[in-house]
């Protein structure tokens, strides 16, 4: 034992010495491990600071109480002890409303109360009115120490005071200034701003629990300090009186969900989903691969610049082992302090970031929290890669010829029959792994494109060789870059494969992402024409003519159309068409068209063509629009209309067990209209009834909504903004929609991940091509001494680096094609638009030629910009 520590101690002196001998071969490992390390480290920082857990969210929830009571209903309940949510299939809210008294005498003798509410509060704007969150608590009592933070000024203490959170300071409303609060404008002195809320961005107030009563929807709960606390038999006995608990001592040990949940009810577990686990396991094998091929080569040239001494030490009775552990030291300095520096500078930059992060966007973090345990598997994870890019160079290294290295004779590099075929058969069993994951097994799919990946890498050599015939047909400068790749192939084969490992990487997840925006661009749902606000609100017939008349005051060119509807007095009653021809029960005879349409208003709506026209997308025929100009109901489908030309419209009521019974029913005059084509179609409404035939109808018709602008005068989010505030101060109930049409929330991750892969092509190549120079310095001595032209060697080194570019492109196009499909597979085997197995494959071949194309070409006028045209001379050994 005392042995092999002497001689590991010793090989480690010999690699800490070699690292500070060859600083620049020494910076590039630490780069090609420690980078690596240091964006998962920060990325994973960051992720798990903004992943706030409930524990972390304590001071946020209770303060620095022990409880918050949540009066829900009178009767037992099953409740989420973590979140404070109710989960009972059913059950009456308290009826009458708990009191704090009553809430008191259920908890411990000594327990004190403090009461909140939260709810909606409205504050007038320059527009109208802005509704954010409102909370009413003393935020000067003790039991709230720390629910939130101050930023400026002082926590309100009085009725009238209101604190604002950053995100309303950050519109101009500071310390000092006067806001007017509800639709009642109460007026009220900003005395504070405080931090957002741990995990939530969303805007809010806070006022004195005396002015509970501004707030709407409030829901009041209790903040506890019991003696003891609560422990999970106490919250068991509160929630069968129909108090809800989340309780400081639950949170921190919380009990199995069996023991709160409802009998036979699953609530889920928040779980990954496989897809999303392939993606990332896809993912954390591609980084750890990349760190072996890139830094592979540095290694690999360090040993051919240690060629002479390892020679020596093996002249000197150095035995193969020693001459390997040598090398290997090497991959533990490098790699291990590359690993630990990564870790560092992750978790410092995330720190630095993530406030960088909270000003520029509306990303809210909680505590700053370093994963430790992410962080060590990280650093261990690195650090391992460092020691296994060492090793084929380790082995190299103890099969050192002494006397032709002495001699400073390279000798020939054979490739192995095994190493092929092992590597076609590893490679053949990671595609079947594919096939299988395919049907369904993410994890499949990730596990077999991680093993077809490590195949080609150990067929890499083997593949490099294959460009030898191929040098013949090349210029001099070519076959002199081609002779010297397959020459030394332990230099050039993990390049080759860093190359090909990225690419693969990039191809199958741009294949999979972009597979998944493709279903989710066919399957989105336009509500109306680009660039047109739908408003809906709670409205009288006098109220939506002051919406109407408001509107327009905000823009007196835009044309405005209202969509109608029928009117359910009593909340059972239904408007809608018959079967033509059906004699039996309504509920049978209902029609609605047979194939693949949804409807985006209504199943039936009242509007001429221009209102129809303003909400329509292009999906409906012309034939639609003029039957509704000859004043007869649209129809959109087969079955509806008998052979008089006429639809039979029902009103239809429904009791509590869904029987129907119609009292009500008229004959119009129809037209039908069908949609052809096997693909779901969107449309407005499947009948709409024109204005002219509305006072034959059973029913009172009524306005739903308002409809303005379009392509040709989209309204624009400023203007979005000023209708959302403005109509706030006609109801509360008005919501405002505008049609801003499909987004891809993939594309800036394809595009990062196009940046992140061209980036790693470009560094591989550019790094290999370096190294791939310092190691042919003799080569150019000989050429410079023969009297070849001083742009040999610049030509020389283009031809290397579109060598190592495009062989290792081209094999992480062919390689990352199978896997990017069968992720493919989950990913977009669902949707309302798709039918039974019916799969989506979008093959994003812009990205990929850049990857595969672009980037080798970049790398090769970088490297002949970058490379000097000067032969060295140098003396060559005999």
């Amino acid at each position: 034992m005392s042995r092999w520590l002497v001689r590991w101690r010793l090989a480690l002196r010999i690699a800490r010495r070699d690292a500070r001998r060859h600083r620049g071969r020494t910076v590039l490992v630490l780069a090609m491990v420690g980078l690596p390390v240091l964006a998962v480290v920060g990325v994973d920082t960051i992720y798990q600071t903004n992943e706030v857990t409930p524990v972390e969210a304590l001071p946020a929830t209770l303060g620095a109480s022990d409880a918050r009571i949540i009066p829900a209903a009178r009767e037992s309940v099953y409740a989420d002890p973590i979140h404070g949510d109710v989960v009972s299939p059913s059950f009456t809210p308290a009826d009458p409303p708990w009191t704090a008294d009553e809430v008191g005498a259920a908890l411990p003798e000594g327990s004190r109360l403090v009461p909140t509410a939260e709810g909606q509060l409205a504050y007038r704007t320059e527009a109208g009115y802005a509704r954010v969150d409102g909370v009413a608590e003393d935020l000067t009592d003790p039991a709230l120490d720390g629910a939130v933070a101050l930023l400026d000024g002082r926590f309100p203490s009085a009725r009238g005071e209101v604190a604002v959170s950053r995100e309303v300071a950050e519109r101009g409303i500071g310390v000092g200034d006067e806001l007017a609060l509800t639709r009642d404008d109460v007026p009220a002195s900003v005395v504070g701003v405080v931090g957002s809320r741990a995990g939530s961005p969303d805007p809010f107030l806070v006022v004195v629990p005396d002015d509970a009563g501004l707030l709407e929807d409030a829901r009041t709960s209790y903040l506890a300090t019991v003696p003891g606390g609560l422990d999970w038999p106490a919250v068991q006995g509160l929630n069968h009186v129909g108090l809800v608990v989340q309780s400081r001592q639950v949170i921190t040990d919380p009990p199995p969900q069996e023991a709160w949940a409802p009998p036979g009810q699953y609530v889920g577990d928040g779980s990954s989903s496989p897809q999303g686990m392939a993606v990332l396991a896809l993912v954390v094998a591609s980084v750890v691969i990349e760190i072996v091929l890139l830094a592979g080569p540095a290694f690999a040239v360090g040993v051919r610049r240690q060629r002479r001494d390892l020679a020596l030490i093996a002249a000197t009775g150095g035995a193969p082992g020693d001459l390997r552990r040598v090398v290997l030291a090497s991959g533990v300095v490098l790699g291990g302090g590359a690993a630990v520096l990564g870790a560092l500078l992750g978790v410092g930059l995330a720190r630095v970031a993530m406030p960088l992060m909270e000003r520029w966007t509306t990303v809210s973090f909680g505590p700053f929290d370093v994963p430790l345990r992410d962080v060590l598997i990280t650093a261990a994870v690195g650090a391992v890669a460092g020691l296994a890019a060492a090793y084929v160079p380790a082995r190299q290294a103890a099969r050192t010829d002494v006397v032709n290295t002495l001699a400073d004779r390279r000798g020939q590099v054979r490739t192995p029959w095994r190493s092929p075929v092992a590597g076609l058969i590893i490679a053949a069993a990671g595609m079947a792994l594919i096939v299988w994951g395919a049907g369904g097994a993410g994890l499949g799919v990730a596990l077999g494109a991680v093993v077809l990946v490590v195949g080609v890498v150990v067929a890499a050599p083997w593949l490099v060789g294959l460009l030898a015939p191929l040098s013949r047909r090349l210029p001099t400068a070519g076959r002199l870059a081609v002779r010297d790749a397959t020459r030394n192939r332990g230099r050039t084969a993990p390049a080759v494969a860093a190359v090909m490992a990225t690419v693969a990487g990039v191809t199958a997840l741009a294949i999979g992402s972009q597979s998944d925006s493709t279903q989710a661009r066919r399957d989105y749902v336009a509500l109306a024409p680009l660039g047109t606000a739908i408003v809906h609100a709670d409205f009288d017939e006098k109220g939506w003519r002051e919406a109407e008349a408001l509107l327009r005051r905000q823009a007196p060119d835009r044309s405005i159309q209202r969509l109608q509807t029928w009117s359910s007095s009593g909340g059972g009653e239904e408007l809608v068409a018959q079967t033509a021809g059906c004699t039996a029960d309504p509920v049978e005879c209902r029609w609605f068209p047979r194939g693949v349409l949804t409807t985006t208003q209504s199943e039936l709506i009242v509007a001429d063509a221009a209102a129809l026209r303003a909400v329509d997308d292009g999906s409906l025929p012309e034939a639609v629009f003029r039957a509704l100009d000859d004043g007869r109901v649209a129809v959109v489908g087969r079955g509806a209309v008998d052979a008089d030309g006429q639809v039979t419209l029902a009103e239809t009521e429904y009791d509590n067990n869904g029987n129907g019974k119609v009292i009500g029913t008229v004959r119009l005059p129809a037209t039908e209209a069908e949609i052809g084509g096997a693909r779901a179609v969107a449309v407005p409404a499947v009948m709409v009834v024109p204005p002219s035939l509305t006072d034959r109808l059973p029913v009172d018709v009524v306005t739903a909504a308002l409809v303005m602008g379009g392509p040709g005068d989209p309204v624009t989010p400023g203007q979005e903004q000023t209708m959302k505030e403005s109509l706030a101060g006609l109801s509360v109930s008005t919501s405002v929609y505008v049609e801003r049409g499909w987004s891809d929330p993939l594309a800036v991750a394809r595009w990062l991940l196009f940046g992140l892969g061209g980036l790693l092509v470009l560094v591989a190549t550019l790094t290999a091509t370096g190294l791939a120079l310092t190691d042919a310095r003799p080569d150019f001595a000989t050429l410079a001494a023969i009297g070849a032209a001083p742009s040999t060697r610049r030509f020389v080194a283009m031809a290397s680096a579109a060598a190592i570019g495009g062989t290792g492109a081209l094999l992480g196009l062919v390689v990352g094609f199978a896997p990017g499909i069968a992720i493919a597979y989950p990913l977009t085997v669902d949707g309302w638009g798709t039918a039974p197995g019916q799969v989506v494959i979008d093959i994003p071949w812009l990205l990929l030629a850049g990857v595969a194309v672009f980037v080798p070409l970049l790398a090769v006028a970088v490297t002949g910009l970058a490379v000097r045209s000067r032969l060295p001379m140098a003396r060559r050994v005999d």
